[in-house]
Protein backbone atom coordinates (compact mmCIF):
# COMPACT_ATOMS: atom_id res chain seq x y z
CA UNK A 1 0.00 0.00 0.00
CA UNK A 2 1.74 3.44 -1.17
CA UNK A 3 0.94 6.05 1.44
CA UNK A 4 2.05 9.10 2.36
CA UNK A 5 2.00 11.93 0.39
CA UNK A 6 -1.81 11.39 0.21
CA UNK A 7 -1.44 12.59 3.73
CA UNK A 8 -3.20 15.69 4.31
CA UNK A 9 -2.89 18.09 7.56
CA UNK A 10 -6.23 17.82 7.98
CA UNK A 11 -6.59 14.06 7.51
CA UNK A 12 -3.68 14.20 10.36
CA UNK A 13 -4.91 16.45 12.79
CA UNK A 14 -7.98 14.22 13.55
CA UNK A 15 -6.27 11.54 13.64
CA UNK A 16 -6.98 9.66 9.90
CA UNK A 17 -5.47 9.01 6.99
CA UNK A 18 -7.28 9.63 3.93
CA UNK A 19 -6.32 7.57 0.54
CA UNK A 20 -8.73 7.57 -2.69
CA UNK A 21 -11.15 9.83 -0.59
CA UNK A 22 -11.40 6.49 1.66
CA UNK A 23 -10.32 6.73 5.76
CA UNK A 24 -8.08 4.20 6.37
CA UNK A 25 -9.38 1.23 8.98
CA UNK A 26 -5.86 0.95 10.92
CA UNK A 27 -6.44 -2.04 12.40
CA UNK A 28 -6.61 -3.36 9.04
CA UNK A 29 -2.94 -2.30 8.42
CA UNK A 30 -0.41 -4.52 8.32
CA UNK A 31 2.31 -3.02 10.61
CA UNK A 32 5.39 -5.23 9.36
CA UNK A 33 4.70 -4.18 5.44
CA UNK A 34 4.02 -0.46 6.27
CA UNK A 35 7.39 -0.34 8.43
CA UNK A 36 9.47 -2.05 5.59
CA UNK A 37 7.67 0.44 3.32
CA UNK A 38 8.54 3.13 5.82
CA UNK A 39 11.94 2.49 5.85
CA UNK A 40 12.62 1.37 2.27
CA UNK A 41 11.44 5.17 1.18
CA UNK A 42 13.59 7.29 4.36
CA UNK A 43 16.69 5.08 3.78
CA UNK A 44 16.80 5.74 -0.07
CA UNK A 45 15.91 8.89 0.88
CA UNK A 46 18.97 9.67 2.76
CA UNK A 47 21.29 8.62 -0.38
CA UNK A 48 19.28 10.47 -2.77
CA UNK A 49 21.09 13.86 -4.32
CA UNK A 50 18.01 14.55 -6.29
CA UNK A 51 15.90 17.29 -4.02
CA UNK A 52 12.83 16.73 -5.75
CA UNK A 53 13.16 12.99 -5.46
CA UNK A 54 14.23 12.87 -2.04
CA UNK A 55 11.25 15.44 -0.81
CA UNK A 56 8.73 13.04 -2.53
CA UNK A 57 10.49 10.18 -0.64
CA UNK A 58 10.02 11.70 2.58
CA UNK A 59 6.40 12.26 2.27
CA UNK A 60 6.10 8.99 1.34
CA UNK A 61 8.04 7.55 4.55
CA UNK A 62 6.08 10.02 6.41
CA UNK A 63 2.71 8.82 5.37
CA UNK A 64 3.67 4.97 6.60
CA UNK A 65 5.54 5.93 9.82
CA UNK A 66 2.07 8.23 10.95
CA UNK A 67 0.55 5.10 10.20
CA UNK A 68 2.81 3.89 12.25
CA UNK A 69 1.80 5.50 15.24
CA UNK A 70 -2.05 5.24 14.84
CA UNK A 71 -1.66 1.44 14.91
CA UNK A 72 0.53 2.11 18.43
CA UNK A 73 0.47 5.97 19.62
CA UNK A 74 3.69 4.74 22.21
CA UNK A 75 5.55 3.49 18.89
CA UNK A 76 9.02 5.39 19.78
CA UNK A 77 10.96 3.89 16.72
CA UNK A 78 7.67 5.68 14.17
CA UNK A 79 7.89 8.83 16.48
CA UNK A 80 11.97 9.27 16.08
CA UNK A 81 11.35 8.14 12.87
CA UNK A 82 9.05 10.85 11.62
CA UNK A 83 10.89 13.78 13.95
CA UNK A 84 14.02 12.71 11.84
CA UNK A 85 11.76 13.22 8.20
CA UNK A 86 10.81 16.56 9.87
CA UNK A 87 14.36 17.36 10.96
CA UNK A 88 15.39 16.34 6.87
CA UNK A 89 12.71 18.81 5.52
CA UNK A 90 13.46 21.82 7.30
CA UNK A 91 10.74 21.76 9.80
CA UNK A 92 12.20 22.35 12.91
CA UNK A 93 8.94 23.14 15.26
CA UNK A 94 7.36 19.41 13.73
CA UNK A 95 10.30 17.42 14.07
CA UNK A 96 10.72 18.95 18.14
CA UNK A 97 7.54 18.04 18.37
CA UNK A 98 7.77 14.34 17.83
CA UNK A 99 11.21 14.08 19.55
CA UNK A 100 9.68 15.81 22.66
CA UNK A 101 6.69 12.76 22.23
CA UNK A 102 9.16 10.25 22.00
CA UNK A 103 10.99 11.68 24.96
CA UNK A 104 7.50 11.80 27.16
CA UNK A 105 7.64 8.17 26.54
CA UNK A 106 10.46 7.48 27.46
CA UNK A 107 13.27 10.35 28.36
CA UNK A 108 16.21 7.89 28.62
CA UNK A 109 15.95 6.33 25.40
CA UNK A 110 19.50 6.55 24.12
CA UNK A 111 17.97 6.49 20.49
CA UNK A 112 15.46 9.42 20.36
CA UNK A 113 18.37 11.65 22.76
CA UNK A 114 21.15 10.58 20.05
CA UNK A 115 18.90 11.98 17.27
CA UNK A 116 17.53 14.75 19.11
CA UNK A 117 21.18 15.84 19.80
CA UNK A 118 21.90 15.54 15.85
CA UNK A 119 19.23 18.08 14.99
CA UNK A 120 20.48 20.64 17.83
CA UNK A 121 24.59 19.65 16.02
CA UNK A 122 23.68 19.83 12.73
CA UNK A 123 22.50 23.66 13.66
CA UNK A 124 25.22 24.67 15.94
CA UNK A 125 23.15 24.51 18.68
CA UNK A 126 25.77 23.24 20.65
CA UNK A 127 24.42 23.29 23.96
CA UNK A 128 21.45 21.32 23.99
CA UNK A 129 23.01 19.27 21.36
CA UNK A 130 25.33 17.85 24.59
CA UNK A 131 22.81 17.77 27.31
CA UNK A 132 21.01 15.03 24.19
CA UNK A 133 24.17 13.43 23.33
CA UNK A 134 24.97 12.90 26.99
CA UNK A 135 21.96 11.24 27.89
CA UNK A 136 22.43 8.86 24.57
CA UNK A 137 26.02 8.13 26.02
CA UNK A 138 24.79 7.58 29.59
CA UNK A 139 22.16 4.67 28.33
CA UNK A 140 23.49 2.38 25.65
CA UNK A 141 25.64 5.23 23.64
CA UNK A 142 29.24 5.07 25.38
CA UNK A 143 30.76 2.63 22.76
CA UNK A 144 29.40 5.35 19.70
CA UNK A 145 32.47 6.35 17.97
CA UNK A 146 29.92 9.43 16.67
CA UNK A 147 28.45 10.81 19.90
CA UNK A 148 31.99 10.34 21.44
CA UNK A 149 33.57 12.17 18.71
CA UNK A 150 31.01 14.96 18.67
CA UNK A 151 31.54 15.57 22.47
CA UNK A 152 34.70 16.46 21.91
CA UNK A 153 34.56 18.93 19.02
CA UNK A 154 31.42 20.44 20.48
CA UNK A 155 32.83 21.19 23.97
CA UNK A 156 36.12 22.41 22.37
CA UNK A 157 34.53 24.75 20.68
CA UNK A 158 32.14 25.61 23.61
CA UNK A 159 35.98 26.57 25.12
CA UNK A 160 35.72 23.70 27.87
CA UNK A 161 39.24 22.01 26.76
CA UNK A 162 39.25 19.56 29.67
CA UNK A 163 36.40 18.00 28.15
CA UNK A 164 37.05 18.07 24.99
CA UNK A 165 40.53 16.59 25.82
CA UNK A 166 39.05 13.81 27.60
CA UNK A 167 36.38 12.87 24.84
CA UNK A 168 39.15 13.04 22.48
CA UNK A 169 41.25 10.89 24.70
CA UNK A 170 37.94 8.60 24.16
CA UNK A 171 37.96 8.66 20.82
CA UNK A 172 41.52 7.87 20.22
CA UNK A 173 41.45 4.94 22.22
CA UNK A 174 38.91 3.37 20.27
CA UNK A 175 39.77 4.61 16.73
CA UNK A 176 43.47 5.75 16.76
CA UNK A 177 44.40 8.17 13.90
CA UNK A 178 47.23 10.76 13.55
CA UNK A 179 44.43 13.35 13.63
CA UNK A 180 42.99 12.79 16.45
CA UNK A 181 46.66 12.46 18.24
CA UNK A 182 47.63 15.95 16.88
CA UNK A 183 44.27 17.41 17.93
CA UNK A 184 45.11 16.19 21.43
CA UNK A 185 48.74 17.77 21.51
CA UNK A 186 47.58 20.74 20.04
CA UNK A 187 44.85 21.29 23.23
CA UNK A 188 47.58 19.73 26.00
CA UNK A 189 49.72 21.91 24.27
CA UNK A 190 47.22 25.16 25.08
CA UNK A 191 48.17 24.98 29.15
CA UNK A 192 44.76 24.91 29.97
CA UNK A 193 44.81 22.99 32.73
CA UNK A 194 46.48 26.03 34.55
CA UNK A 195 44.14 28.25 33.89
CA UNK A 196 41.99 30.06 36.39
CA UNK A 197 38.69 28.78 34.89
CA UNK A 198 40.08 24.85 35.16
CA UNK A 199 41.26 26.00 38.92
CA UNK A 200 37.34 27.25 39.50
CA UNK A 201 36.47 24.00 38.41
CA UNK A 202 38.83 22.01 40.40
CA UNK A 203 37.64 23.87 43.65
CA UNK A 204 34.09 23.16 43.10
CA UNK A 205 34.69 19.79 42.93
Amino acid sequence: MLIGSTCSTEAIEFGAVKYNNTFIDYTKIDKESTLKLADFYFNNALKCNDEDEKKELLQKASGNYFILTQIEPENIYAIVQLARVYDLEKQDSFAKAYFFRALKINKKDPTTNYYFGEFFYTREEYTNAIRFYNIAFENGYKENDDVVLKLAIMYEKLGDLLRANMYYKKAYLANPSKQLASKIREIESIKYKNTGYYNIIRRKK
